[in-house]
Parts: C-alpha cells; structure tokens; sequence
C-alpha cells in the first residue's frame, strides 16, 4: 500500500488543477493518439505525467523527442500498474489527479470539463466517464457496483441478462443506473479515474500487491468506505480502445484472475467459511478456463478477417484533399467525402469509415463514434499526423495498426 501522499498544496501558488498520470508498457501508437487528444490546445492548468514500465518499443526516447512537456518517469523494469501509478501520483502537483489508460481518446476541453465536476461537487472522491469502444459500443464497466460474490454469480450466470436493469441482480454494472445519467456509484475504472487529492491522501494510494487489475476496484472502495463520493458523469466522453495497454493472450487473463483471487480474498476472506472460500476459489477457475479459451476463439477470428483495401469508404474529415492523399497508399476503393454521404436507410448495408484525427477535433470524433458508428461496417482511424491507420475489431483482439509509407 501507498499512503506517503500529500494533502492539496496551496493553490494560490500551485497554478496545475489537473495532473494526468499515464502509465505506459509497449503501446507507443496508442500513446501517441491519447496524448495528441490531450495536447489539442493548451492547458495552463494542466500537467502531463507519463510512467513508463520499461518499454521495448522504443517510448521513452519518442516521448523524450516528440512531447518535452510531459513529465516522464522512465522504468527499468516492469513495476506494474498499481505501483507506476502511485510513482506518478508522488510527483503530481495538482489538486485533482486523473489516471487515463494510454489506449483511450479524450476530448479536447476534457480538463475544464473536470475542474468544472469536482469543483461543484465538494465531497466527491472519484470520478469516471462515459467510456465506449472505438466503434461506438458503450463500455458497461463505466459505472459498477461493489463485485459481491453475489453480484459476480449473477452477471456470470446470465441473471444480469435477465434483469439487464435490476439493482439486485444487475448490480455488477450498476444496471438500475442509465448510461446517460450523473449518479453516485460504487466502483470506478481505473482506464479513466479522477481523484480528488485530499480523498487520496486520506485513503492511500493503489494497493500495488495488485500488479495489474483490480486495484482500481479496491481503491474505489476505499474511497467510497471511507465516506467519499464516486461519480459517474456520462457528460464526459471518451473512447478506450480497451485491452491495448495489457497482453491479449493466456498470459493477460491468468493475471486478471490472480488479481480477482486477491482482490476476494482482502475483502471478503475474513466474512467467508472455507466451503464459501473453496467456491469463490473454484468459480475464479472456471473462468479462467473460460475467458482464455474464448480469447483464443477470437484472436483466431480476427487474424481470419480480410483488410478490406478494396471497398470504398468515406472519409470523415475538415481536410478531405491531405486524408484521402494518405489515405491513397492503403485504400484501393474509392474514397469519397463524408460531406456526399446520404443518410442511411433502413436495411440499407454498412459502410466503412475513415476517420480523420489530424483535421477534427477530437470532440467531433467522439460524436461521430457515438452516434454513427452505428452504421459504420468498419471504422478506421487515421492517426494524428497521417502516419497509420487503427482498424479496431473488437475488445479481445489487437486493434490492427497500419503504417503508411
């Protein structure tokens, strides 16, 4: 456990309200789209802490060249999520701390949109936003509930599925809650997690004998224990390409799985008999098994799916001539503006999509996303600079990365 975390300093000669602590381990495309939706415009307010866990992809030295305004911390091994996290946290100057996943897309005025929140809402501790994958679905482990074993039985059951809405069997995501609606909620994730630095210092930092999962959920907890409020605001939203930053192999899910057996054991081990222990033990398992056979099944699908570079698609853009030249080197369709696009009919079939960072802002990307990426068979995103291309395919396999030459 982290617990040597200062109270706010004087913010009348700390000028940072927002320190964003990124930790990073070989996603270095990822980073670069996450830090050029942060860096849109300028932020006097804001400050930009990236924790590096010994990359061999190069990082460190890009950061070094590309973004000199962050401040870095260089790992020379792998510390874990929990413990890089902390690291950042001990160097963070401002009064609200925001922990961000690199594999997430944020929207340009998202620091006024923080100080905004925490400000009028005094006695929240935490804070989570809208998340939704990189084609629009929206992301349930936005908002939860404390994982009971109870609640765990029902989402693994198909209760929740049942009762998609019922604060009783759909508790593990909080279903009795509307994705669109500001609520104080249990559990937070740690892909997006603005925390209030007096409530940090009072709780401690992330339990770092979670080395990666779950320790968001535990400091959540601690938070909300400790009389703290966690909120879910939906006005915030953000992509998280989801699973980029961590392993998608048999590797990553027996991780997660000793990181559930740790996280049950800490809070509810000492209210449990030894049959009651034996299950949860046995379930954790089961899904272990589970979850590593159904990520094979997928990563096996989507090496199967064809890059499709002869479709036509259109470009989303404020500059269709410089995206549809880059895009030129890929695509073999044709490519047409999004400006010429009818509005999609019923039954009508799905189109692919390119999305162009360079030329929009980040918002209207988020907004595109959300509303029509619905209809959208395929949505590439074409990366800040027009150097690759990401083709997400869905939250158990790689987003496909693409550099054009």
């Amino acid at each position: 456990m982290f617990n040597a975390i200062p109270s706010n300093t004087d913010e009348i000669d700390n000028p940072i309200k927002v320190s964003v602590v990124i930790v990073s381990y070989n996603c270095l495309n990822f980073l670069r789209l996450c830090l050029n939706s942060l860096l849109w415009k300028n932020h006097n307010n804001m400050e930009l802490i990236v924790v590096d866990n010994n990359s061999s992809d190069g990082t460190v030295s890009v950061l070094k060249d590309e973004f000199p305004e962050l401040r870095l911390i260089a790992n020379d091994y792998n510390a874990g999520f929990g413990k890089a996290c902390n690291q950042g946290i001990k160097i963070a100057g401002g009064h609200y701390l925001l922990m961000l996943n690199p594999d997430t897309f944020v929207p340009e005025d998202l620091t006024s949109k923080i100080i905004s929140f925490m400000d009028k809402h005094e006695r929240c501790g935490a804070m989570g936003a809208y998340m939704m994958d990189a084609k629009g679905k929206f992301l349930p482990e936005s908002k939860r509930g404390m994982p009971t074993p109870f609640r765990s039985f029902c989402r693994f059951s198909g209760l929740s599925a049942l009762f998609p809405r019922s604060a009783y069997f759909a508790g593990y995501y909080a279903g009795n809650i509307p994705k669109d609606k500001v609520a104080e909620v249990e559990i937070l994730s740690g892909a997006f997690m603005v925390l209030r630095r007096d409530a940090l210092a009072e709780t401690g930092g992330f339990d770092e004998d979670f080395f990666m999962y779950g320790e968001d959920i535990d400091l959540s907890w601690r938070i909300h224990k400790a009389g703290w409020l966690n909120y879910y605001n939906p006005d915030i939203r953000i992509v998280h390409f989801k699973g980029e930053s961590g392993d998608k192999d048999p590797a990553y899910v027996k991780v997660f799985y000793e990181a559930m057996q740790t996280f049950y054991r800490k809070h509810f081990g000492q209210h449990q008999n030894k049959f009651a222990r034996f299950f949860i033990k046995s379930v954790i398992r089961l899904m272990t098994v589970l979850s590593s056979l159904k990520s094979k099944l997928s990563r096996r699908k989507g090496r199967e799916e064809e890059y499709p570079v002869n479709e036509d698609s259109y470009i989303f853009s404020e500059d269709y001539v410089a995206a549809k030249r880059a895009a030129k080197l890929l695509f073999s369709g044709k490519l047409l503006p999004w400006s010429d696009k009818e509005p999609q009919r019923p039954n009508e079939p799905l189109i692919n999509c390119i999305l162009d960072i360079s030329s929009c802002l980040p918002s209207k990307i988020l907004d595109f996303v959300r509303i029509k990426g619905f209809f959208c068979k395929r949505l590439f995103w074409l990366a800040k600079g027009r150097r690759c291309v990401f083709l997400p395919l869905n939250s158990l396999v790689r987003t496909r990365i693409t550099t054009l030459d």
